[in-house]
């Protein structure tokens, strides 16, 4: 079966982006590697994940709105409760928006905890908790 080898987003600001997802990717066990040029690369036990600058008429465009057509979320399994709350802390300090802050989701499964945030560019991430049963 084919795995997934890395995820690429684009931004409107590589340096702002960085700011973000530093503390935010740290926080799920990533770490950038290389300069602030683009793209950022951050490497974990995941896929990798690589932040490019929008090009063209990309740079100027609006902030993608949750819903429109392309990436609709990305979402992380963690370990527990804790390290949900701890990556809703990092990109809340980082300047990301909560769209919902840290809660248990029993429509999805018993004992699902979960945060929602979105980065300076409006791409939406969820880190979960999803207990074993």
């Amino acid at each position: 079966m084919p795995a997934l080898h890395h995820l690429a987003l684009t931004v409107r600001d590589v340096g702002a982006s960085a700011a973000f997802y530093d503390p935010f990717l740290t926080q799920l066990g990533y770490q950038r590697s290389g300069g602030i040029e683009s793209p950022l690369v951050y490497l974990g036990d995941g896929p990798e994940i690589l932040v490019y600058v929008a090009e063209g008429d990309g740079v100027s465009r609006a902030r993608h709105q949750h819903g429109a057509p392309g990436l609709q979320h990305l979402a992380f399994k963690v370990g527990d409760a804790a390290a949900v709350d701890a990556a809703h802390r990092a990109a809340a300090g980082a300047g990301g928006a909560v769209v919902h802050p840290p809660r248990f989701y029993p429509e999805y499964a018993d004992g699902y905890y979960a945060v929602f945030v979105e980065d300076l560019d409006g791409s939406r991430f969820e880190v979960a908790y999803i207990p074993s049963n």
